[in-house]
């Protein structure tokens, strides 16, 4: 149920196809097929900030310099991973005010990561 919760709200907020998916994947298992073929033209570039106040760095570690901060469904473009951090390039101006193209390295655990219709 968590997992579905967290699908819908990534839909709502960065308008992929998951809104449709997930409610047929609760229905039961005949719906699903559908459902994930719908949902299954996702990719990196569908992912978005979890957290508020979430620092973008210079490097993959906390010892890197702070770029800025980035806030809640502020959306972003997973370059590259690597181990804990995601190396990412900002869709369009932050709310902290990152201007669009903005790369940097934030950490895992504060990316929604796409919805797959896994």
């Amino acid at each position: 149920m968590r997992r579905i919760s967290l699908a819908l709200t990534t839909a709502a907020l960065i308008g992929t196809a998951a809104a449709v998916a997930a409610p047929a994947q609760a229905a039961g298992p005949a719906a699903a097929p559908q459902a994930v073929r719908a949902a299954s033209a996702c990719h990196e570039d569908n992912a978005m900030i979890y957290t508020d106040g979430t620092r973008l760095r210079t490097k993959a570690s906390t010892s890197g310099g702070v770029i800025g901060q980035l806030y809640f469904g502020d959306p972003i473009r997973i370059l590259r991973s690597s181990g804990g951090w995601d190396y990412v390039q900002l869709k369009e101006k932050s709310k902290g005010g990152l201007g669009k193209g903005t790369r940097g390295w934030v950490a895992h655990k504060n990316i929604i990561p796409p919805f797959c219709g896994h």
